[in-house]
């Protein structure tokens, strides 16, 4: 219940900035994956717990709004679902008795990314900034097999954003965008870091548990704002 009244506070901001500022709906597809994934417990092999590429599916939706503070300069305000996770997939090698051969790992958050925004041109522009996701579920299979229970992930995701938009229409844009988890503070800890075969500074510093990594491909449709910046 308190998730939810936080979530419907922070959707009425979005709806009452609106009033002097750009906004609309944002809905896209994204391939995620995470970094520093457990070791599997029989073969000892990280990417045969989850494939090292972004191969986990999901969806992007919500609401957004912006302020224009120069002619090409904004700050994008958004509040989304986002699906994020890992996944592997089963192969014909997969023959090993005991072998993980299927793993599914589904996060589910809602996040909420402040951007810097730059227009290089009318049809161009790029953003980098800040993303705070609020974990709301997630489930993790083995061998398709419910193993939820066995992994806990904090309740925050907190990630760095780096991407283009690409001007469709007078009211339509595609974002695209490279999102990942600020490594010193990964959205799972490891267990024991000790049985891990990296070095002592490697361990304690850069390995610090599992991160999302994310690639998102989002569609944003403009429902109201400053009539200059449709139109350009």
């Amino acid at each position: 219940m308190k998730r939810f009244l936080f979530i419907i506070t922070l959707f009425s901001a979005v709806v009452s900035f609106g009033q002097s500022f750009n906004g609309g709906l944002v809905f896209g597809l994204c391939a995620s994956h995470t970094t520093g994934s457990f070791v599997d417990p029989v073969t000892y092999d990280e990417e045969a717990t989850f494939n090292r590429s972004f191969s986990k599916p999901g969806i992007n939706a919500g609401v957004f709004t912006n302020l224009y503070f120069t002619d090409n300069q904004a700050i994008d305000f958004e509040i989304s679902f986002i699906q994020k996770g890992a996944r592997k997939v089963p192969n014909k090698n997969d023959t090993l008795s005991g072998q993980v051969y299927e793993s599914t790992l589904r996060l589910n958050y809602i996040t909420i990314p402040i951007h810097y925004k730059y227009e290089l041109s009318n049809y161009f522009s790029a953003f980098a900034g800040p993303n705070i996701g609020l974990l709301l579920s997630h489930s993790y299979t083995q061998n398709y097999i419910d193993q939820s229970d066995i992994l806990k992930f904090n309740r925050f995701d907190f990630s760095v954003d780096i991407g283009v938009v690409v001007k469709l229409l007078a009211r339509l844009s595609l974002d695209v965008k490279y999102s990942a988890t600020f490594f010193l503070l990964p959205i799972r800890s490891y267990n024991n870091p000790d049985s891990w075969s990296y070095g002592p500074f490697a361990k304690q510093f850069w390995q610090r548990g599992q991160c999302n990594q994310l690639l998102d491909f989002t569609l944003r449709w403009t429902l109201f704002g400053s009539k200059d910046k449709l139109t350009n």
